[in-house]
């Protein structure tokens, strides 16, 4: 609850800030309202935690949501229609001016009315609630902290279902039992239910550490916490002959016979389920990192709760395991031989593992109910996982065992991250979720905090801050880009039963509907039931005869609460296959769906009703997106959002579209994707005054104009195809004149071009030195080019300041041994070199210190090469190779051997005779396999 109060209060605050102007006459009412909010914020946060036990706490924290969104939703519209007025009043006659004065008046009148009803609402539920006992008087204290949930865990608990972690477990042993004082804090940490308290069990009681340390102590730390009670349970367990007196001491007396103790005697202390840096804060100083071969072993859920010389992740249980573990339980009570369980049963309970996430807790949960099964009763619990592992069995709270376990984490996220995390819910199970498009949709919906904004951080940076506590918090797992400037994360991943409370959660606090159209059907829409979700999400995927017609889509409009802020149509076959829907004209005026903030439509075909040209009256929307749609044009009307921040139009590849030139008229325009294809008839998209733009993808020479570049003052990302020399020309001018902007992250396709490496005569040809020698350019991919590398001595590129971290030569005819050259590139992590046809030259050479920080390399489909080489000192740093469709090459490199750091190789539609050259075979190894025998994973396929 507190975190839609602080939303809405933010909210608030930037239209107080931003829109003063349009806000004169009520400017006090929106202050005190504000106010109003902020306490409520402070004063729910005890309530949070009450209301799934208690049905009339739930009661009023839905009407203050509700109350919440809707002076937000008043305020927004009062000012979109001021500014809309005053904006066209230089047109206007006088006669004109004086009729839309008085309506503004009579606007005035209305809004500060609603405000003053709300106003009186939330005073009259801050007396209900303080009659009720929820809010405190200001001096009174909490018993916040009586409430927690307390999960004590002692050291001599026996787990009697542990499988598997035999590697790890030896591997952990012997850090700690090092006599050496490194590894003096370990961290084991990871998402709740994954057995971290059982894992440190087995360290802690293992016969060497046992036989390492003179003295030991568990404390089991959770959500309560106080710095001295823990510090005397360490203490009494250290010298438990002096328990007396240790239960007499104060909290700096603890801190300093503690700190002596573990300087003096060898000590293993374990603080098992730590959640807070600030606790570990208060804890350290008892602790003799720097004096003392005692250790410290951590397990969290959250990774840098400590600041540990040794984070350790325990990581998900594979499906052996996972097996292992759920036969282990069901049967522990069964008098049932291995050769019993067929193969029909192992297959239904690997599926369940597959279902459970392989997460152990869930595993453990279902085994126990399959223990109480018969062998012909598993179909049903596999049918149905997900409602086994919500069931209640008994407990106080609203949810089974496993989703309480992932909902301590959601508990101790800070207000602001709990909005976020509920956003995940939008999304599919197992998806990659394109974190780029995530962070605008938080921020679009105001979820991005600006008070957390330093001098020059965009929303976007601290929308990835917002991520990146999310992943520390093991409530996320996220994919890191290695070859980007600025961008730390790629793509995020929820795991299926986070994403299961994620659902249920959000649905229980009316923050999110999911309608799952994947099976055809189309009844969800008519369920009865009355709901009051921010958002909905419909999730669908192409079958034969299946579309979202006017039928549906009407209802869709009709069922939805005046609150709706987003809406998200979702096709999971969309890169493919698209399912066909159609938007009824009433749709875009329907007042239940006109305060969208959201509106992303991604793999659908909407040729047949076409875009609605009624878009504009989406007044509010701040983001729209159509990816992967099959669509003719856009309407010009989509030149009237004026507050839209992103607009992705990467409509599916296949389709040439129709954009009005109208874009330059979204002045609040941060993020703009164009589509592959696009034409605007009889002259190129203008872009100029889109001073606030941030991301630029993809622009395009022929079609869009590069005078207007610019003018893009505030660019960050920048993605551009170019097709003619006249752009490419003025490209470059602008990507090198970035140190008057602000470009962090470039990237360059080069089409159909012959290019040469030192400046020539002819001005048609490009010099390649001028693209390597582009100072802010990132990332270059040539296509279909005609490269010449033997015009230029090595020694004369040691010169070139380039930046070019990611390099792709695709379908190039290239004249002389490129890799001499591209050796020299300092900054480059990748290499991609597809369709390559070398003209004169049979042998390619990787000279010694070539490619100082090449993480991965990758040919695919090289033609009339025999022989590379690769020299000792070659790529130093390179972790993947790939070598595909290259059915000339006699072998691989011998100087492979000497790159240590390599950890995957594969090779892809290789011969038979090449790929046995690298083999073991019934124990035999290949000719060349000692040149890869350090790799730890190999992939061979002819």
């Amino acid at each position: 609850m507190t975190e839609v109060v602080s939303i809405v209060s933010e909210t608030l605050r930037n239209l107080i800030i931003e829109e003063a102007k349009f806000l004169s006459g009520v400017r006090d009412e929106v202050e005190e309202v504000q106010v109003e909010l902020i306490r409520m914020q402070h004063f729910l946060k005890d309530a949070d935690r009450r209301q799934q036990k208690d049905e009339t706490i739930r009661n009023y924290i839905k009407e203050i949501r509700r109350l919440a969104y809707r002076i937000e939703n008043v305020l927004a519209a009062y000012v979109f229609e001021v500014a809309s007025r005053k904006e066209s009043r230089g047109t206007l006659k006088f006669l004109k001016w004086l009729v839309c004065g008085l309506t503004e008046v009579i606007a005035l009148h209305k809004v500060g009315s609603e405000i003053e009803s709300i106003k009186k609402r939330i005073s009259k539920l801050t007396t209900s609630l303080q009659t009720y006992g929820v809010i405190k008087e200001e001096g009174q204290s909490s018993n916040t902290n009586q409430q927690l949930i307390i999960r004590r865990t002692y050291p001599h608990q026996v787990e009697e279902y542990f499988v598997g972690m035999k590697d790890e477990i030896k591997e952990l042993v012997s850090f700690i039992t090092n006599e050496e004082r490194s590894h003096r804090v370990i961290s084991i940490y990871g998402m709740g239910g994954l057995g971290k308290t059982t894992f440190a069990r087995k360290i802690y009681n293992h016969i060497d550490v046992q036989h390492c340390f003179k003295a030991f102590a568990w404390v089991s730390i959770s959500q309560q916490f106080t710095t001295r009670t823990i510090l005397g349970d360490i203490l009494k367990q250290l010298l438990p002959s002096q328990r007396e007196i240790v239960m007499n001491m104060e909290e700096t007396e603890l801190v300093r016979e503690l700190y002596k103790v573990q300087k003096d005697i060898k000590c293993l202390v374990v603080l098992d389920d730590l959640w807070k840096v600030e606790d570990w804060k208060c804890l350290s100083p008892a602790f003799p990192f720097a004096e003392s071969n005692s250790k410290v072993l951590i397990t969290s859920r959250n990774q840098n709760v400590a600041e540990a010389e040794f984070p350790y992740p325990l990581n998900f249980l594979n499906e052996d395991d996972g097996w292992e573990l759920l036969r282990k339980r069901a049967f522990a009570r069964k008098d049932i031989r291995d050769t019993e369980i067929d193969s029909k049963l192992e297959n239904i309970g690997r599926e369940i593992v597959r279902k459970c996430g392989k997460l152990p807790l869930a595993i453990s949960v279902l085994g126990g109910i399959l223990s109480k099964k018969l062998l012909h009763e598993w179909e049903s619990v596999n049918k149905d996982v997900d409602s086994y592992l919500r069931r209640n069995e008994g407990s106080k709270e609203g949810y089974g065992v496993v989703l309480q376990v992932l909902a301590l984490s959601y508990d101790e996220l800070p207000y602001y991250l709990k909005p976020c995390f509920l956003y995940l819910g939008n999304f599919r199970e197992d998806e990659d979720i394109d974190v780029e498009m995530l962070f605008q949709m938080w921020i679009a919906e105001g979820m991005v905090l600006s008070k957390h904004q330093e001098s020059e951080e965009t929303l976007m940076e601290i929308a990835e801050e917002y991520l990146s506590e999310m992943a520390y918090r093991s409530m996320v797992q996220v994919q890191v880009n290695e070859f980007s400037t600025s961008k730390r994360f790629s793509s995020c991943h929820i795991h299926d039963l986070m994403m299961d409370f994620c659902l249920a959660h959000g649905k229980e606090v009316e923050f999110l509907k999911v309608l799952d159209f994947r099976e055809g059907r189309k009844d969800q829409l008519l369920d009865p039931s009355p709901d009051y979700p921010c958002r909905r999400s419909i999730q669908t995927e192409y079958r034969e005869g299946f579309s979202l017609d006017v039928d549906v889509m009407r209802s869709l409009a009709l069922k939805s609460h005046r609150q709706l802020r987003s809406l998200q149509l979702r096709n999971a076959s969309a890169e493919y296959l698209s399912v066909k829907i159609s938007f009824p004209p009433e749709i875009c005026g329907s007042q239940m769906i006109k305060f969208l903030r959201v509106l992303n439509i991604e793999g659908h075909d909407i040729r047949n009703s076409g875009f609605p040209k009624e878009i504009h009256k989406f007044i509010h929307l701040k983001f729209l997106s159509l990816n992967y749609c099959l669509l003719d044009e856009i309407p010009p009307s989509i030149g009237q959002l004026q507050y839209l921040q992103t607009l992705d139009i990467r409509i599916h590849w296949s389709t040439n579209i129709k954009v009005p030139n109208v874009l330059w008229k979204l002045k609040e325009l941060r993020h703009l994707y164009l589509p592959p294809y696009h034409f605007t008839p009889n002259e190129k998209l203008r872009l100029n005054g889109l001073s606030k733009l941030e991301t630029l993808d993809t622009f395009y020479s022929n079609y869009d104009d590069p005078r207007d570049l610019s003018e893009l003052i505030n660019l960050r990302t920048f993605r551009a195809v170019v097709n003619d020399n006249k752009g490419l020309h003025e490209i470059l001018t602008y990507i090198d004149a970035t140190n008057k902007h602000k470009l962090r992250d470039t990237h360059l396709s080069v089409n159909y071009y012959e290019i040469q490496e030192s400046s020539i005569m002819d001005k048609n040809l490009v010099p390649l030195k001028d693209l390597f020698a582009c100072l802010n350019l990132d990332k270059l991919a040539i296509f279909q080019g005609r490269c010449e590398f033997h015009t230029l001595k090595l020694d004369q590129y040691l010169f070139l300041p380039s930046n070019i971290i990611q390099l792709t030569f695709t379908w190039c005819d290239i004249k002389g041994d490129p890799m001499g050259t591209l050796g020299k590139l300092s900054n480059l992590q990748k290499l991609d070199v597809r369709g390559l046809e070398l003209w004169d030259e049979q042998m390619i050479i990787c000279e010694a210190n070539s490619f100082p920080k090449l993480k991965s390399l990758r040919f695919d489909g090289v033609s009339n090469l025999v022989k590379w080489t690769v020299l000792e000192g070659a790529m130093p740093n390179l972790c993947h190779l790939d070598i595909m469709d290259w059915p000339d090459l006699e072998m691989i490199p011998d100087g492979l051997r000497f790159i240590t750091s390599l950890k995957e190789f594969k090779t892809h539609k290789m011969p038979k005779e090449f790929n046995d050259r690298l083999r073991v075979i019934d124990g035999k190894e290949g000719a060349d396999f000692h040149k890869i025998r350090h790799v730890r994973f190999i992939t061979l396929s002819e």
